[in-house]
């Protein structure tokens, strides 16, 4: 929901909540107004029966249209007071609400009872109309809001709009290209354009310095890594070395390779976050498991691992062809490593989903942690706690939901392969 409508929504909201408030409001102004107006009526039609009086002094009850003076015998203090009462109405023929005036008036030493009404404009008619009108005036205000914030959002956010397209297309490894954003004349959009324009080129810099230096780093790294994996191995071939020795140059050794590795998965991870592999191209996924667990085939059975299968054959996935690798081989590499002597591990392939299982230990640690980058599910292993995190971003990238859950010393590693 764009934010316009949610301006438009909103503001019907609060109208509707105003105009039911001012509904009430307007009635009870109204009743008063028309009950002021009543009884001013009576009061003036007072003054005037009051003069006819003078003039004809009537010595018996004299009726008129809805009027009554009645004299009376002895001379009675004056008084007056005004109560709803019911009348037959004339036209309609059916008893209606009327407001009654019933009066005492002195006129020239004698009393006289005096009894008017006039007809009430009842509650019901008076909320009818308000409702009415209200109703209608909200519907024409609710139009011209939406009409409004069409206007608004077609002409005045156009260049808001705009903006958003040129950052969609902004690449962050086009170092030659520089985003273009559209002229307007808000001053608010104008100052956006400006911070975008250098925010954009202080990313761009960055990202070129960043991505220099990782592969400069990487790429000095190797020579000396190389160096000393051939002097070591040198050192291997001679005669001159005790056991102890021996041991300390494989050691050594291994903490090269572990180096080494080391350095391309966080190169790989770097280049995975900045979106450098864009190469998406259909791969036939069962093809692709299948060929990954062929390679592992002499590991699985060093371990001696009982793999069972259930691929299904035709599985399609939209994907670059050396993530998919990536994604496979530490899958399928972590279910060999983090498993027993003679353990199991089963493999399944459907259209929705990979899943990966294997016995093992027990997890150590929050499984939240697992795809975090060197979080190892044992601590003491030789792993570097980062194929898990690359799994994670590979399945962030193409929106595919990875899962992990263990039960009864299995281990499940679950990829849902439509988003």
């Amino acid at each position: 929901m764009n934010l316009v409508i949610r301006v438009t929504l909103l503001f019907a909201l609060a109208s509707l909540i105003v105009f039911l408030i001012g509904g009430v409001i307007s009635f009870r102004v109204m009743m008063r107004e028309v009950n002021d107006e009543q009884r001013h009526f009576l009061n003036e039609r007072m003054d005037r029966v009051t003069r006819m009086i003078e003039r004809r002094k009537p010595t018996d009850t004299l009726r008129m249209n809805k009027l009554v003076v009645v004299p009376l015998e002895n001379l009675t203090e004056e008084r007056k007071s005004f109560r709803d009462t019911l009348v037959i109405h004339a036209q309609l023929e059916r008893l209606e609400p009327h407001l009654k005036l019933d009066a005492i008036k002195n006129v020239e030493g004698r009393s006289y009872q005096v009894v008017m009404y006039d007809v009430i404009i009842e509650p019901d008619d008076i909320r009818d109309g308000l409702e009415e009108s209200l109703v209608k005036i909200y519907l024409i205000l609710l139009g011209a809001v939406v009409v409004v914030g069409f206007i608004v959002s077609t002409y005045m956010l156009r260049p808001f709009n705009q903006t958003l397209q040129a950052i969609k297309k902004f690449s962050i490894k086009d170092q030659d290209s520089k985003i273009s954003f559209p002229k307007t004349g808000i001053a608010e959009f104008k100052r956006l354009n400006f911070f975008l324009e250098e925010m954009t080129e202080k990313v761009k810099s960055d990202y070129q310095s960043l991505k220099e230096f990782s592969e400069n780093a990487s790429h000095e790294l190797q020579t000396p890594i190389a160096i000393i994996q051939g002097k070591l191995e040198v050192m291997m071939d001679s005669n001159k070395l005790d056991e102890e020795q021996i041991n300390q140059i494989s050691s050594a050794q291994h903490t090269l390779n572990r180096l080494k590795n080391l350095s391309t998965s966080l190169s790989i991870l770097t280049r995975i976050e900045n979106k450098e592999f864009d190469k998406v191209s259909a791969l036939d996924f069962s093809s692709e498991v299948e060929k990954m667990l062929n390679e592992f085939k002499e590991l699985i059975e060093l371990k001696s691992i009982t793999l069972t299968t259930e691929i299904e054959p035709g599985v399609s996935v939209e994907m670059d062809d050396v993530l998919c690798e990536l994604l496979l081989t530490n899958l399928i590499n972590n279910a060999i490593r983090h498993n027993w002597e003679d353990g199991t591990i089963h493999i399944s392939l459907t259209k929705e989903a990979l899943e990966v299982v294997n016995s093992g230990p027990d997890l150590e640690g929050d499984p939240n942690e697992l795809f975090q980058r060197f979080k190892k599910s044992n601590q003491s292993s030789s792993s570097l706690g980062l194929g898990l995190a690359i799994v994670q971003k590979i399945c962030d990238l193409y929106s595919c939901r990875l899962e992990y859950s263990q039960a009864n010393k299995q281990h499940r590693m679950k990829v849902g392969l439509n988003p």
